[in-house]
């Protein structure tokens, strides 16, 4: 099991950011209660995939430590709006997740034990064998849209999209009632999210090299 410091360390080997930042990030979530939190040293408290997401969610929504946890809290509660069909034994739904930290902690987790692995290695196998060409489906990647306060995930196969609930409420409104019921809500969606906006229109993505590294960290497995 992983402490803090270890994940911050490790992210700063995979060029996340910078040991001090990456420090701030981890210090404001524990400070909101985002990450476990008990002792300190040796007491301090291990890492759970759980965190290990919402750190990264964290560091990819922001480039500010200062605003980590409101940052964090959004984006992690962004919603599963779509997605692709994908075996079940590696859809990350299959953990009742819905929000994008319940989402990638899932996924993290089956990463580290080796499922997703084992089904790409089987896409490869059937594509060698029916000589269908083409890649392989991805692994896994994360993909968040700071200005536009969604998020997409890659699992294998599946195209996982999330949300801002208030942007749901606008899509829902949109099929109900056409433009004029929309109105109301994309006040709400604007109000909710102005904050993240910028013209520089921002994505940050993680791909699979730094997911294993983070899951294999979080379950203690030797790489």
């Amino acid at each position: 099991m992983a402490l803090m410091s270890e994940l911050v360390e490790l992210c700063e080997r995979h060029n996340v950011d910078k040991a001090s930042t990456l420090s701030v990030f981890a210090r404001r979530l524990r400070e909101a209660g985002r990450v476990s939190k008990a002792g300190r040293g040796r007491g301090a408290a291990h890492m759970t995939f759980l965190d290990a997401a919402r750190f990264l969610i964290a560091c990819a929504a922001t480039d500010h430590p200062e605003k980590a946890a409101d940052s964090e809290f959004v984006f992690s509660n962004l919603v599963l709006s779509s997605s692709g069909s994908v075996n079940a034994e590696i859809d990350p739904k299959i953990e009742g997740a819905e929000t994008l930290d319940a989402c990638l902690s899932a996924t993290l987790e089956l990463i580290a034990n080796g499922k997703i692995l084992e089904r790409a290695k089987a896409d490869w196998k059937e594509k060698l064998e029916t000589l269908s060409g083409g890649p392989v489906n991805f692994h896994a990647f994360i993909v968040i849209h700071r200005s536009h306060v969604g998020a997409q995930m890659r699992v294998l196969g599946s195209q996982l999209f999330f949300y801002h609930p208030a942007l749901i409420d606008v899509m829902k409104a949109g099929d109900e009632g056409g433009y004029p019921a929309q109105k109301p809500f994309l006040k709400a969606f604007e109000r909710e999210t102005h904050r993240f906006r910028s013209g520089k229109n921002l994505t940050a993505e993680f791909e699979m090299e730094l997911l294993k590294a983070v899951a294999d960290l979080i379950a203690g497995n030797e790489t």
